[in-house]
C-alpha cells in the first residue's frame, strides 16, 4: 500500500517505520526540508540504520492509498488546508478528543481517527522507540477492510470512541501533573501523596461520567504509571522544551462534556489552569 505520514517528529516516523518494515511504502510529508535519524534503537536496545523519504509536494497527499496525520494537535489547522481535496481514507493520530474540530474543517467522509499507544522519542539523530505498543483505528465502517491490511501494524476498532476517551483520561490522570511537578511518570506511584492526588483525580471523573469505571478502571491508571515508570510525559517534554502543550485537546473537552452534564471537576479545572499558566 502507499502511504503518506503528515508530521517527521518520534511519532510519525515510528509509524513510517512500521509500515515500512510490513512491506508498505511509505512517504513522509513535511513543510520543510528536514534532517531524519538515520538510527533506530527498538524497545530491546538493539540499533539499527535506518532511511526515510521525505517530500514537500503537496499534491502527493491527494494519490496515496491513505494518509496518517500524526503532527501534534495544535498544527492541525495548518494541516486541513493540504487535505481539503483529498478523496480517500484520512487517519488523525493526535491525543485528545479532536473529532469536533476535525469534522468541521474537513467532513466525516474520508475522516478516521486513531489511538497509539507506543512510546517514542527522537535524540539527535536516533529514532527511541521506548516501547512497544498498539495502533487502532476506526469510525467510518466502509474502510475497516481497508485499514485491516494494515495488520499486524495497524487494527480496526469498532469502538474507538471509547478507545479515544479512555486513553485521554489516562492522559489527563497522568500528565498534567508530572508536567508541573517536572516528575517521570512513575512518582505519582511511589509518592503516597502523588498517589492519594491520583485517586482523587479519578473520583472526580467518575462523578461527572459514571460510565468511566467501565473501561478505565483506577488500577489500570497505576499499572500504566508503573509500566512506564521511567517514561517524561509528552507535556512534561513540551514544557521543559519551550514548546506549546496539548491540554486543550486532552483536557479541555472533559471540562466541556462534564459542563453539558451540569458537573464541575474543580481538579481538572486547576490542573488545565496551571498549565496554560506555562504560556503565558
Amino acid at each position: 500500500m502507499h502511504i503518506a505520514v503528515v508530521g517527521a517528529g518520534a511519532i510519525g516516523l515510528l509509524v513510517t517505520k512500521l509500515l515500512e518494515d510490513s512491506g508498505h511504502s511509505v512517504v513522509v510529508y513535511s513543510r520543510s526540508e528536514k534532517s531524519f535519524p538515520v538510527l533506530y534503537q527498538s524497545p530491546e536496545g538493539s540499533v539499527e540504520l535506518v532511511s526515510f523519504m521525505g517530500t514537500q509536494d503537496t499534491t502527493l497527499l491527494n494519490e496515496v492509498d491513505l494518509v496518517f496525520v500524526a503532527t501534534k494537535t495544535y498544527h492541525l489547522e495548518s494541516v486541513y488546508p493540504l487535505l481539503h481535496n483529498r478523496t480517500g481514507p484520512i487517519v488523525f493520530l493526535q491525543n485528545g478528543l479532536i473529532r469536533k474540530q476535525v469534522e468541521a474543517a474537513l467532513g466525516k467522509d474520508y475522516c478516521l481517527f486513531g489511538s497509539i499507544d507506543h512510546g517514542a522519542g527522537i535524540e539527535e539523530d536516533l529514532l527511541v522507540h521506548t516501547g512497544n505498543g498498539s495502533i487502532r483505528v476506526g469510525d467510518n465502517p466502509l474502510y475497516e477492510p481497508f485499514i485491516k491490511q494494515l495488520a499486524p501494524v495497524v487494527s480496526w476498532a469498532d469502538d474507538i470512541d471509547r478507545v479515544l476517551m479512555r486513553k485521554a483520561v489516562l492522559n489527563t490522570l497522568i500528565n498534567p501533573l508530572t508536567a508541573l511537578l517536572d516528575v517521570p511518570n512513575g512518582e505519582l506511584a511511589v509518592n503516597d501523596s502523588l498517589q492519594q492526588a491520583v485517586i482523587a483525580h479519578y473520583d472526580e471523573l467518575v462523578v461527572a461520567f459514571p460510565t468511566l469505571e467501565d473501561y478505565v478502571q483506577l488500577e489500570e491508571v497505576f499499572e500504566l504509571i508503573k509500566r512506564t515508570a521511567t517514561n517524561s510525559s509528552s507535556m512534561r517534554r513540551d514544557i521543559k522544551a519551550g514548546r506549546e502543550t496539548e491540554i486543550s485537546a486532552i483536557v479541555l473537552p472533559l471540562l466541556e462534556q462534564a459542563e453539558a452534564r451540569n458537573a464541575y471537576l474543580p481538579i481538572t479545572s486547576y490542573l488545565y489552569s496551571m498549565i496554560q499558566s506555562k504560556k503565558e
